[in-house]
């Protein structure tokens, strides 16, 4: 899974295999260690909630997590629905939510995230 902040919005990447993982365990994660401590990692997320009725987000002891209602999620997951993209007011601006599913790669044709990857629309003639 790919995580890419920049501003106020924040954007996960999801190959196959993880798109699949989080259909069938409802929840994929991964860390980034900066140190040795346990508060030095940064957990990142992406969660199907059937409690949820919108896309929202989150941090809670060091993880960002992207919660996503099932149905929402199912929609996404079983269809070629490229991503799901939600803004959510927070008050004095807007955070911008994309998950998406991972394309093949077409400049980078060595990239090893290639094996997993959805197939890229822009192969297709």
């Amino acid at each position: 899974m790919k995580l890419r902040i920049r501003g106020n919005s924040i954007r996960f990447r999801l190959l196959q295999s993880e798109v699949a993982d989080l259909s069938k365990t409802k929840r994929i994660s991964e860390a980034i260690s900066f140190g040795a401590a346990k508060d030095e990692t940064l957990t990142y997320a992406v969660q199907i909630s059937e409690k949820a009725e919108a896309v929202s987000a989150g941090v809670c002891e060091n993880e960002v997590c992207v919660i996503l209602p099932t149905g929402v999620a199912s929609e996404w997951i079983e269809s070629d629905q490229v991503g799901i993209a939600a803004s959510i007011f927070n008050g004095d601006e807007s955070l911008e939510i994309l998950v998406e599913k991972d394309f093949v790669c077409l400049t980078r044709t060595d990239d090893p995230d290639n094996e997993d990857a959805f197939p890229n629309p822009d192969l297709e003639c």
